[in-house]
């Protein structure tokens, strides 16, 4: 099965930044370490006091480029994502449960004029448990997007293959982004928004809404048995960023993970979901970013 953090691969995506932007507002960055923490959230409706508490790691870094932007420009990552869910029922019993998405995320840029461009990702990989690798833990995610701008508003469109809401679905891709100065920018729409403010080029801050979920294929006892880990939430977060030195800035942020779900469902048929209450979430992270 597959998963992918939408939110990363649409940074694959923001590598094709244009020439230098009127806004100080920086673009995505093209590397990354970080962690996040979460606090326990409840199981909602059942008969036992449960929790489970989510943590994931990120270790992200581009590996090169070749062609431009004019003619066409490839550009490779690559990505190793690790989320971690730990399970507690009533004081007593406990577990853990590793996810990984182990891929290599290929991006195809092409100008079309100063002011459109069209861009094209794949991110081939592993999204599993990794106690074994088999047929069903490849994945290829995607991005088709077309984007314009000009005199500080923009839009993008396309369509995405994602598991960010869950299990594997192609989503739209539309968005309206408004440059108000240098200071201010806005981009709202779906499947993602943020809000940007950017006193000077070392720093910014912004308020965003994401999708968050994901799918696993996952090994049991033996290879022979398997199941898939579903999830579903969303996240409302805040946050600020500073430049440290040269390309590495530091970026702190914290807020809501909304509307979750986790579902298992093994190749018997058999399906359980659990709901789960509301939970804040610390991230931290150091990023690379060449604009």
């Amino acid at each position: 099965m597959k998963h992918t953090h939408l939110v990363s691969l649409l940074m694959a995506v923001s590598l094709t930044a244009q020439a230098e932007p009127a806004t100080q507002v920086p673009s995505l960055p093209v590397g990354e370490l970080s962690a996040t923490y979460f606090e326990p959230a409840a199981v909602q409706d059942i008969n036992a006091d449960a929790e489970v508490t989510q943590v994931d790691t990120r270790l992200k870094f581009p590996i090169g480029t070749l062609g431009s932007i004019d003619q066409g420009l490839w550009v490779f990552q690559f990505n190793l994502f690790e989320r971690e869910f730990r399970t507690t029922v009533t004081d007593e019993a406990s577990g853990k449960q590793r996810l990984y998405d182990v891929s290599v995320p290929i991006s195809y840029v092409r100008k079309l004029s100063d002011s459109s461009r069209y861009t094209v990702n794949v991110s081939p990989g592993v999204k599993s448990s990794l106690e074994y690798v088999g047929n069903d833990d490849w994945a290829a995610n995607g991005v088709v997007q077309y984007s314009h701008s000009n005199d500080g508003f923009g839009y993008n469109l396309g369509i995405v293959y994602t598991h960010a809401f869950g299990e594997g679905r192609f989503v739209p891709l539309a968005n309206a982004q408004w440059d108000i100065g240098q200071q201010f920018q806005a981009i709202l729409g779906f499947p993602f928004s943020r809000v940007s403010y950017a006193p000077s080029k070392a720093q910014h801050y912004y308020l965003k809404l994401t999708p968050n979920g994901g799918n696993w294929h996952v090994y049991g006892d033996d290879k022979n048995n398997t199941f898939d880990y579903t999830q579903q939430g969303y996240r409302l977060g805040i946050g600020g960023e500073w430049r440290v030195v040269g390309p590495v800035w530091l970026n702190v942020e914290a807020g809501q993970q909304f509307a979750q779900e986790l579902e298992f469902d093994n190749e018997q048929g058999l399906r359980e979901t659990l709901e789960l209450e509301d939970s804040s979430y610390l991230h931290l992270s150091a990023r690379l970013r060449f604009r």
